[in-house]
């Protein structure tokens, strides 16, 4: 008979382990406290159009901490329009096709899972289209319908191993760095659950990005490769950007100004 170890909410640890957590969180703010603004830490690559991230930012009192999963409205929209045309399709043309992961092998260098894609299956029951080309032609159709309603609001989840859970839905275009120090800040007013009663829905022109949304490193190798290039680049020539002029050139950007990137210098 197998016994299964019982996962330990953070409520339930020990003082010592929480408080262990507290400052590796603490410390990890700290850090990057210059970028982020001193009240969050987040591993995404925030790069001011992000419909998604996790992250961390302490509680009031010590040992709390919180672990969370912000959306925007946007992607959160997006994301159950995209499920409930798939939930459709598998009412037309039941079964389960190849898995995504089914041939999937980790990169022993990034540790990130690859998978080579198998050409898609012709469903009769689907016009003759593959379930994924049915469920981008449906996806338009769906959103314009606004049968999905999406609230702005937050839960908390206690049954987190890893400090308190958070699940929060903003109603803001993209998750930029103000945006989030902005919600750390309403939430710790409380530090409780909020919904807000008002729907939200958008007609499929008001999003411009369907796909499917990654802050990860697509492919950890061409991104080694383009570091190690820059960097031997700049011992040659010592031409560089510095962080305020990128970050100006960033803002330009987020503000809808298609502007070319700044003059490199030494």
């Amino acid at each position: 008979m197998h016994r299964h170890k019982r996962r330990i909410p953070f409520g339930e640890r020990s003082r010592r382990q929480r408080k262990a957590a507290f400052i590796s969180v603490k410390n990890d703010i700290r850090r990057h406290a210059n970028i982020l603004g001193g009240l969050f830490f987040t591993h995404d690559y925030l790069h001011g159009r992000n419909g998604w991230i996790d992250c961390t930012f302490l509680g009031r009192k010590q040992p709390v901490f919180y672990n969370c999963v912000l959306d925007t409205t946007r992607n959160a929209y997006k994301e159950q329009v995209r499920e409930l045309a798939y939930e459709r399709s598998y009412v037309l043309a039941p079964g389960d096709g190849p898995r995504l992961f089914e041939q999937a092998v980790r990169d022993p260098v990034s540790g990130m899972w690859t998978s080579t894609l198998t050409e898609a299956e012709r469903l009769d029951a689907l016009g003759g289209l593959s379930r994924h080309e049915w469920v981008e032609q449906q996806i338009p159709h769906i959103a314009d319908s606004a049968v999905i309603k999406i609230h702005e609001g937050w839960t908390l989840h206690r049954d987190y191993r890893f400090g308190i859970g958070l699940h929060a839905i903003l109603d803001a275009a993209y998750l930029t760095i103000d945006v989030v120090n902005t919600f750390v800040a309403r939430f710790l007013a409380t530090e409780a659950g909020y919904a807000n009663p008002n729907p939200i829905s958008y007609r499929h022109v008001e999003i411009e990005n369907w796909h499917m949304e990654s802050n990860a490193i697509a492919d950890p190798d061409a991104f080694r490769r383009e570091t190690l290039k820059a960097w031997q680049a700049l011992r040659a020539d010592g031409l560089h950007l510095t962080i305020d002029e990128t970050d100006a050139w960033m803002v330009e950007l987020e503000q809808g100004n298609d502007i070319e990137p700044p003059q490199s210098h030494t």
